[in-house]
């Protein structure tokens, strides 16, 4: 019988354990006011634009000024566009699909404005595995012919 019963609380603790619950309740109180404007954020804050870039001619033309022997590389395809955040904020995103030395590469191309303004060899999350590619001419940026192969001397 001894076990059940408690001595009174002194009137410190008391005070300290309501002060403790009110400033818990406000707490919460002001995350629940705040957390609906904070979801806000994550949402993207441009929209595509209505018409895409011609991205095959911006492609080539950028791909031309950054391989330093772009004819020993062969079979280059392209996918289509996507609206994407990188760190230079919204663009379109092209991936290239080309065989350097054997090794299948992939290349990340960001279009801002009919301008590329970074490239990179891709990484995961550029979802580039999961794109459908379209044979690509890398010489003169034209879609649906592979690039003329290298033909050897005839000599």
């Amino acid at each position: 019988m001894a076990g059940l019963w408690s001595p009174p609380r002194p009137m410190r603790e008391v005070a300290f354990s309501r002060l403790w619950n009110a400033s818990r309740h406000a707490v919460l109180s002001l995350m629940l006011v705040l957390l609906p404007a904070c979801a806000q954020l994550a949402q993207p804050t441009e929209a595509p634009p209505s018409t895409q870039p011609p991205y095959p001619s911006l492609v080539s033309q950028y791909l031309a000024s950054i391989l330093a022997d772009r004819a020993s590389y062969e079979d280059f395809e392209i996918s289509g566009l996507r609206w994407t955040h990188s760190f230079k904020g919204w663009s379109w995103l092209a991936c290239v699909h080309f065989t350097d030395h054997g090794h299948v590469r992939t290349y990340a191309v960001f279009i801002q404005n009919d301008v590329v303004v970074d490239g990179r060899y891709a990484v995961e999350t550029d979802a580039c595995g999961s794109q459908t590619f379209t044979p690509f001419d890398v010489v003169t940026g034209t879609l649906g012919r592979p690039t003329a192969p290298r033909q050897p001397p005839l000599y």
